[in-house]
């Protein structure tokens, strides 16, 4: 017995689907010879930021006038990697 699936349902469907193509692919860059996902290195490089960031805001004393550091901190390494993604992408 066959289900039957409404019009409806099946262009729902399509929209999620829609971004698995085989010829769009993920932007990828090859690191000694591995393709490695671009949204890694530009997490990597939002952590990365945020570190330095951390260190700027300790020496000038900012630090200790955070009313929640640690989500400062997430949203600076999030910012970070989001903005390296722009420029990556060439958005920015």
């Amino acid at each position: 017995m066959t289900s039957r699936i409404s019009l409806p349902a099946m262009a729902l469907f399509s929209l999620f689907l829609a971004g698995c193509s085989a010829t769009s692919g993920a932007p990828a860059i090859p690191i000694f010879g591995s393709f490695f996902p671009a949204w890694i290195i530009c997490a990597v490089g939002g952590i990365f930021l945020a570190v330095i960031l951390r260190a700027a805001l300790i020496a000038l004393r900012i630090d200790e006038h955070l009313p929640a550091p640690p989500l400062v901190y997430l949203c600076l390494a999030v910012s970070g990697g989001i903005g390296l993604w722009m420029v990556w992408s060439g958005v920015a």
